[in-house]
């Protein structure tokens, strides 16, 4: 018998699961028609008013249980990330690719709200949209300065969000900031969650950062 979690199901109830958790995401795609939202992988995403928006279901298969996970960034960011780490060309890959691309910036996330389960997807990919509606008005009354206070205060250490404190840092034109970030990261032994033959996420900001703070005092 299949344990998840500690919590034993049946085969079969396994197997019911998987296919609602492939139900859904058809059913999310039909239901982000013309609603603007687009959908891949069962989420919905969109740019709206400067800001990446994604709502994504997880599908628990030790429970019959769906919870939505609504995350929000600038939009600016993911650019300004991509220069840093050496990957310009990033900025012309589709919108989906801020939201499951392996390089992006990941947001902590704005909400997580329960999604109720019904016997047809249809109506919970319903349930699923309403939801995202409904927090899409809220992201706009946000500020950048709102974002970058929830990815200090969110997470298991300092910096597990310290791609997207830096990247906001520079977007609000505080480099000097977003420089002793690094720096303060590097000291403690941190990378950003980003490694590459150029050094940490924390060492390749470091330079650009100066670069850039270089550049603006010789101008």
């Amino acid at each position: 018998m299949p344990e998840f979690m500690g919590i034993k199901i049946t085969r079969a109830q396994e197997s019911a699961r998987h296919a609602y958790r492939r139900a859904l995401e058809k059913a999310v795609r039909a239901a982000s028609k013309g609603s603007g939202w687009r959908s891949i992988e069962g989420c919905l995403f969109r740019e709206q008013a400067g800001w990446f928006v994604s709502v994504c279901p997880s599908v628990f298969i030790n429970v019959e249980a769906t919870k939505a996970t609504v995350s929000a960034k600038p939009m600016a960011i993911d650019p300004i990330f991509w220069d840093i780490v050496g990957l310009p060309e990033n900025a012309n890959t589709p919108l989906s690719f801020r939201l499951n691309g392996a390089w992006t910036c990941q947001p902590p996330p704005f909400d997580e709200v329960s999604i109720e389960e019904n016997t047809d997807a249809n109506f919970v990919a319903a349930r699923l949209l309403d939801t995202a509606n409904e927090h899409l008005a809220a992201v706009e009354r946000w500020s950048v300065e709102d974002f970058l206070q929830l990815c200090r205060n969110s997470g298991a250490t300092e910096d597990s969000y310290l791609p997207c404190v830096v990247t906001t840092l520079h977007a609000l034109n505080r480099d000097s900031e977003a420089l002793d970030t690094c720096k303060s990261a590097i000291a403690r032994g941190d990378s950003g969650g980003f490694l590459s033959p150029d050094g940490s996420f924390s060492e390749m900001a470091t330079r650009w950062i100066t670069a850039s703070l270089t550049k603006a005092t010789r101008h």
